[in-house]
């Protein structure tokens, strides 16, 4: 488990504020956390790309107003036009306590159905789970080596230490589906004996 490390600075909270902030390549945020006061604070806006446009779960060391605050990223508001970050919200984050929390999930290795003229589908890209964010994965490797053509992994399959899926356990996570003709050959056989 990697964690960045993000140096902010205190600021008063309001829309003024903010807007004067953003003019200055600042993004404001707030951290929250259970049984403390929300924390305002402006981080450098280039700062933020490695915590929001990653496809690993990392958490957070927040360095501000002469505190370190561990965290993970909750909620992220982007500008509707231009797709800047407008604000978001940090979780904090303690350990040996569960929270709810989406980690991506990576295909690994190439299916036997592939390597018989097959494909695979990724269908969930991300698990939602409840785990200590401490000890998190960054992500979930799905090996696909053993799948073959018509088989599935399914959440109920996916067996991580220190992880509990709240998705269905029946819900599709990958499929390998038979070549397109050769499943049309399939469908054609019944009304050609007609």
């Amino acid at each position: 488990m990697s964690q960045i490390i993000l140096a902010a600075e205190p600021r008063v909270p309001g829309q003024t504020g903010a807007k004067a902030l953003r003019r200055e390549g600042r993004t404001p945020g707030v951290y929250y956390a259970k049984g403390q006061d929300p924390v305002h604070f402006s981080v450098h806006t280039l700062s933020l790309r490695p915590v929001v446009y990653t496809a690993e779960a990392k958490t957070i060391s927040l360095e501000v107003g002469g505190k370190e605050l561990q965290c993970i990223l909750k909620d992220v508001t982007f500008d509707p036009v231009t797709d800047k970050i407008l604000h978001f919200d940090m979780l904090g984050i303690v350990a040996g306590s569960m929270i709810a929390l989406e980690i991506p999930i990576h295909v690994v290795g190439l299916a036997i159905g592939v390597r018989e003229g097959g494909s695979i589908e990724h269908i969930i890209h991300k698990a939602h789970v409840m785990v200590d964010p401490t000890t998190m994965p960054e992500h979930i490797d799905v090996d696909v080596t053993n799948l073959g053509r018509g088989q599935a992994i399914h959440i109920r399959d996916l067996t991580i230490p220190g992880v509990e899926f709240t998705d269905r356990p029946d819900a599709v996570v990958v499929a390998c589906h038979s070549p397109k003709a050769a499943a049309a050959a399939t469908e054609d056989t019944p009304a050609k004996k007609k």
